[in-house]
Protein backbone atom coordinates (compact mmCIF):
# COMPACT_ATOMS: atom_id res chain seq x y z
CA UNK A 1 0.00 0.00 0.00
CA UNK A 2 1.39 3.39 -1.00
CA UNK A 3 1.42 6.30 1.40
CA UNK A 4 2.23 9.99 1.34
CA UNK A 5 2.86 12.48 4.10
CA UNK A 6 1.69 16.03 3.51
CA UNK A 7 2.58 18.96 5.74
CA UNK A 8 -0.13 21.46 6.61
CA UNK A 9 0.33 25.22 7.01
CA UNK A 10 0.38 24.65 10.78
CA UNK A 11 3.39 22.34 10.44
CA UNK A 12 1.30 19.28 11.29
CA UNK A 13 2.04 16.14 9.25
CA UNK A 14 -0.79 14.11 7.73
CA UNK A 15 -0.25 10.52 6.53
CA UNK A 16 -2.49 9.59 3.58
CA UNK A 17 -3.04 6.20 1.95
CA UNK A 18 -3.05 6.10 -1.85
CA UNK A 19 -5.87 4.16 -3.50
CA UNK A 20 -6.59 3.52 -7.17
CA UNK A 21 -9.79 5.28 -8.29
CA UNK A 22 -11.28 2.03 -9.61
CA UNK A 23 -10.93 0.28 -6.23
CA UNK A 24 -13.34 0.06 -3.33
CA UNK A 25 -13.42 2.98 -0.91
CA UNK A 26 -14.16 2.64 2.80
CA UNK A 27 -17.61 3.84 3.87
CA UNK A 28 -16.53 6.35 6.46
CA UNK A 29 -15.55 9.98 7.04
CA UNK A 30 -12.29 11.18 5.51
CA UNK A 31 -10.22 13.93 4.00
CA UNK A 32 -9.30 12.98 0.44
CA UNK A 33 -7.17 14.30 -2.41
CA UNK A 34 -6.93 13.54 -6.10
CA UNK A 35 -3.20 13.29 -6.79
CA UNK A 36 -0.79 12.71 -9.62
CA UNK A 37 2.70 11.26 -9.35
CA UNK A 38 5.42 13.86 -9.37
CA UNK A 39 7.04 16.50 -7.30
CA UNK A 40 5.06 18.69 -4.97
CA UNK A 41 5.74 21.25 -2.31
CA UNK A 42 6.30 20.39 1.32
CA UNK A 43 7.49 17.47 3.40
CA UNK A 44 6.85 14.04 1.90
CA UNK A 45 5.19 15.39 -1.24
CA UNK A 46 7.97 14.66 -3.72
CA UNK A 47 6.15 11.55 -4.93
CA UNK A 48 2.65 13.07 -5.19
CA UNK A 49 1.09 16.35 -6.26
CA UNK A 50 -2.41 16.90 -4.86
CA UNK A 51 -4.69 18.47 -7.48
CA UNK A 52 -7.93 18.62 -5.47
CA UNK A 53 -8.49 18.22 -1.73
CA UNK A 54 -11.75 18.00 0.19
CA UNK A 55 -13.57 16.18 2.99
CA UNK A 56 -16.60 13.94 3.25
CA UNK A 57 -18.75 12.17 5.83
CA UNK A 58 -18.87 9.00 3.67
CA UNK A 59 -16.00 8.40 1.25
CA UNK A 60 -17.63 5.43 -0.48
CA UNK A 61 -20.75 7.42 -1.36
CA UNK A 62 -18.80 10.56 -2.28
CA UNK A 63 -16.43 8.75 -4.64
CA UNK A 64 -19.25 7.03 -6.56
CA UNK A 65 -19.25 9.23 -9.65
CA UNK A 66 -17.39 12.22 -8.17
CA UNK A 67 -18.03 15.25 -10.39
CA UNK A 68 -14.39 16.45 -10.28
CA UNK A 69 -12.58 13.15 -10.97
CA UNK A 70 -12.59 13.39 -14.79
CA UNK A 71 -11.07 16.86 -14.60
CA UNK A 72 -8.40 15.62 -12.17
CA UNK A 73 -7.67 12.61 -14.40
CA UNK A 74 -7.17 14.91 -17.41
CA UNK A 75 -4.62 16.78 -15.28
CA UNK A 76 -2.73 13.54 -14.56
CA UNK A 77 -4.37 12.25 -11.36
CA UNK A 78 -3.91 8.51 -10.94
CA UNK A 79 -4.78 8.00 -7.25
CA UNK A 80 -7.10 9.12 -4.51
CA UNK A 81 -5.28 9.88 -1.27
CA UNK A 82 -7.35 9.26 1.86
CA UNK A 83 -7.03 10.04 5.54
CA UNK A 84 -9.81 8.91 7.89
CA UNK A 85 -11.14 11.28 10.56
CA UNK A 86 -14.18 10.44 12.68
CA UNK A 87 -14.94 13.95 13.92
CA UNK A 88 -16.25 16.60 11.53
CA UNK A 89 -14.26 19.35 13.25
CA UNK A 90 -11.04 17.37 12.71
CA UNK A 91 -11.85 16.89 9.01
CA UNK A 92 -12.60 20.59 8.55
CA UNK A 93 -9.41 21.65 10.35
CA UNK A 94 -7.24 19.21 8.38
CA UNK A 95 -8.82 20.27 5.07
CA UNK A 96 -8.22 23.95 5.80
CA UNK A 97 -4.65 23.32 7.02
CA UNK A 98 -3.72 21.26 3.97
CA UNK A 99 -5.40 23.46 1.35
CA UNK A 100 -3.65 26.50 2.80
CA UNK A 101 -0.25 24.80 2.60
CA UNK A 102 -0.55 22.73 -0.59
CA UNK A 103 -2.77 25.03 -2.65
CA UNK A 104 -4.19 22.28 -4.91
CA UNK A 105 -4.82 23.80 -8.33
CA UNK A 106 -8.40 22.50 -8.59
CA UNK A 107 -9.42 23.94 -5.22
CA UNK A 108 -9.26 27.44 -6.70
CA UNK A 109 -12.19 26.50 -8.94
CA UNK A 110 -14.19 24.38 -6.48
CA UNK A 111 -17.78 25.52 -5.96
CA UNK A 112 -18.69 26.94 -2.54
CA UNK A 113 -20.20 24.34 -0.21
CA UNK A 114 -22.30 26.45 2.13
CA UNK A 115 -24.04 29.79 2.41
CA UNK A 116 -21.26 30.90 4.77
CA UNK A 117 -18.65 30.49 2.01
CA UNK A 118 -17.49 33.64 0.23
CA UNK A 119 -19.52 34.56 -2.84
CA UNK A 120 -17.58 34.95 -6.09
CA UNK A 121 -17.86 38.34 -7.81
CA UNK A 122 -20.84 38.39 -10.14
CA UNK A 123 -22.51 35.42 -8.44
CA UNK A 124 -26.11 36.15 -7.48
CA UNK A 125 -27.26 34.76 -4.16
CA UNK A 126 -30.75 35.21 -2.73
CA UNK A 127 -31.76 34.56 0.86
CA UNK A 128 -35.48 34.62 1.53
CA UNK A 129 -37.04 34.76 5.00
CA UNK A 130 -39.21 31.77 5.94
CA UNK A 131 -42.87 32.01 4.97
CA UNK A 132 -45.42 31.46 7.73
CA UNK A 133 -48.71 30.11 6.50
CA UNK A 134 -51.92 30.88 8.33
CA UNK A 135 -54.28 28.02 8.84
CA UNK A 136 -58.06 28.23 9.18
CA UNK A 137 -57.80 27.11 12.82
CA UNK A 138 -55.38 29.96 13.63
CA UNK A 139 -57.71 32.67 12.17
Amino acid sequence: MQEAVFKGASGKLYRFTALRPDGAFPAGPAVYAFARPGSGAGYGCRNWTPLFLSRTANLSVRMAGHERWDEARRMGATHVMILAFNERAEREAAEHDLVEALRPVMNDTAPARSEDAPVAPGQVVHFFPPIRLRTAAAS
